[in-house]
């Protein structure tokens, strides 16, 4: 690879440095875990009665994913004289009690039906502590049941039949039972925010019109078999008499669509007869107040069905109490003042300071099939940013390097698109090249320029934070030396998804992060042309990317049950939008969570099916609290 072109443009960035240097964000020792994953020893406290054992999962047919080797080679070369001590120290049993605060950057849009949240990282992790899934990842990167048993496929993979465990109840007392599954995924389903993501679930009134000629409602093909079964069916778009074969549809169970609310509660909030923002569900925990941009508080749920591997009942915590600190950096100063006991954070410099200060606050975090952090453009907003070269000139334009080492402390991976290593799809070259080409850039700009006269003007939007002001100064550097004027706006985050669904007229390109995941089938609704709606309606495709190449590579993945067909797929929709320029890539994203001594249990819990939850609780920079407890020695 050849050396990118340095103009004298770097001066730009350069500015930037002292006051990155003020935020004292220096380089540690990089400390991937810091050993407090979940522990399953007995509890020094009697257990609370209530929860029943549940039955081992069944896994889901044609799930292809090889699971993660975690056997180590045995080693014979080490003298025996320079063997490491064995630590003999028996470890620290949970213990029952304890409030922990936490915070988060964003509040949620819509609070707390699961049809209607808006919900990024934050709104998800609080949402499972007082929702639980239908499905989970495990660390072997399977879809497993987490309130369902067992699950199984006909044999084309276009009829799922799920089995729910017996005995859980809401707490209102209402049944967790096949009649709740599926009224909650036909009302999350329908919905405006989460149809798309379900598109190629079957419609029963597919075509059909009522007297007067307009469309019948969406009504999925998910029915009731008999009080604890339920089955869902196929149908691309919708149509029934198309059956489309589903290997993956499991996993959509996992994220927001598979969040279970009492159906008592949701049918009062639909006749205005209860508070949406007075949330009723299984989880561990349940809600005792809430306070829109200031905090949540819940408390344990003393009937909670799920037990530890010693059949001891889960939650180990009194309570949580969650607050909202939009900036990173503000939140690092809460948590080492004592005002807060943890937080997660995606800000790299945030990340780098705590790796340097491990002994006094511990922290876990999440590197793995991650997110990336890029530039969304909405598609649809006349003007230079639909046509490719443009957006290309305003990619090569970019110093990737010095925006890492200016504004993440230079500890993130460059990334080349979308696609993070490890994910199905992602390619080490794709086409797409990082380094910075401001002469490349002109040539595009000028080849543009040629056809549409004229200065070129463009708008960038951000959230409020100081490390996201700064990226957005060097961006405006950057594009600066190629010609292109940048206005930069700055929104809350808890307005930024809402404003990207509906295409708002200040949304041209924002900072964004998304796209974690194992397959590329998680990505099928932010990315296929059927979840863009037009600027103005509500679109699952921020991007409104529209392109019959990428649509095809997506619908060959979501039914093909060969694994080689479908990675083939996936690799050539990596290959088309980095050739597009439809995004512009920046890092992939690092998550970690800081957090005082006393915490104990960070990382998955054991499961029902006795496999070990992967870490995130389904979401990136998220945490399970099932398993979280308070060291007494340490508080």
């Amino acid at each position: 690879m050849t050396q990118p072109h340095r103009s004298s443009g770097r001066r730009t960035g350069r500015l930037l440095a002292a006051a990155v240097i003020t935020l004292g964000l220096v380089a540690g020792a990089c400390s991937k875990k810091d050993g407090t994953t979940a522990t399953t020893s007995k509890p020094s406290e009697t257990a609370a009665p209530g929860a029943t054992d549940a039955p081992a999962d069944t896994a889901a047919p044609g799930d292809t994913t090889a699971p993660a080797d975690t056997t180590a080679p045995s080693d014979t070369t080490a003298p025996t004289d320079t063997a490491a001590p064995v630590d003999t120290t028996p470890a620290k049993k949970p213990v029952y009690g304890g409030t922990l605060i936490v915070s988060g950057e964003a509040e949620v849009a819509n609070a707390w039906t699961p049809a209607a949240m808006q919900c990024d990282s934050y709104c998800q992790q609080r949402a499972r502590t007082f929702y639980d899934p239908l499905m989970i990842t495990n660390t072997d990167l399977k879809t497993v049941g987490y309130l369902v048993d067992t699950f199984s496929a006909n044999a084309d993979f276009t009829v799922w039949t799920f089995k729910l465990r017996p005995g859980i109840t809401f707490t209102d007392g209402t049944p967790m039972d096949a009649d709740a599954a599926v009224y909650n995924l036909k009302v999350a389903g329908s919905g405006l925010l989460i149809s798309a993501a379900v598109k190629d679930y079957g419609n029963k009134n597919f075509g059909k019109k009522d007297a007067t000629g307009a469309a019948l409602p969406l009504d999925l093909a998910i029915d009731v078999v008999d009080p604890l079964t339920f089955t869902i069916t196929t149908g691309f778009n919708g149509d029934m008499s198309k059956p489309l074969p589903w290997p993956n549809l499991p996993a959509t169970l996992t994220g927001q669509l598979g969040l279970m609310a009492s159906p008592t509660w949701l049918k009062a909030v639909a006749a205005g007869t209860a508070d949406a923002a007075a949330p009723i569900g299984t989880g561990p925990f349940t809600v005792e107040s809430y306070a829109p941009a200031d905090k949540l508080v819940v408390k344990r749920n003393p009937d909670y069905w799920q037990k530890d591997a010693d059949g001891n009942q889960l939650p180990y915590l009194d309570g949580m109490e969650f607050r909202v600190i939009e900036d990173s950096e503000t939140a690092s100063q809460a948590l080492q003042s004592g005002d807060i006991d943890m937080f997660s954070t995606s800000a790299a410099a945030v990340i780098s300071e705590f790796r340097g200060m491990a002994d006094q606050f511990p922290m876990t975090e999440q590197s793995s099939l991650t997110e990336t952090n890029y530039i969304l453009i909405d598609l649809d907003k006349p003007g230079p940013l639909q046509d490719a070269r443009v957006r290309c000139a305003l990619s090569k334009a970019v110093d990737r390097t010095e925006l890492n080492d200016l504004t993440a402390d230079g500890i993130l991976q460059i990334a080349n698109g979308l696609f993070s290593p490890g994910q199905e799809g992602y390619l080490e070259d794709n086409g797409f090249n990082t380094d910075q080409d401001i002469e490349g850039a002109k040539a595009l700009l000028a080849d543009y320029q040629a056809e549409n006269p004229g200065d070129i003007t463009v708008t960038y939007g951000t959230t409020v934070s100081n490390i996201n002001a700064q990226v957005a100064e060097l961006l405006q550097g950057y594009w600066s030396q190629i010609g292109v004027t940048t206005n930069i706006i700055q929104v809350p985050q808890d307005q930024f998804i809402t404003k990207a669904l509906f295409g708002d007229p200040e949304f041209f390109m924002f900072g964004w992060r998304n796209h974690a995941g194992v397959t590329i089938d998680n990505q099928y609704f932010w990315w296929h042309s059927s979840a863009a709606a037009p600027d103005g309606g509500l679109a699952l495709n921020f991007g409104r990317l529209r392109d019959p190449i990428v649509d095809k590579g997506l619908e060959t993945a979501r039914s093909a049950t060969d694994e080689a067909a479908r990675k083939t797929a996936a690799e050539e929709v990596n290959r088309e939008m980095a050739k597009e320029c439809d995004q512009i890539p920046f890092s992939w994203t690092l998550w970690g969570t800081p957090h005082a001594p006393k915490v104990q249990g960070l990382g998955g819990f054991l499961l029902p099916d006795g496999s070990e939850a992967r870490d995130g609780a389904g979401f990136s920079g998220q945490f399970w609290t099932q398993g979280l407890w308070i060291d007494p020695d340490l508080a």
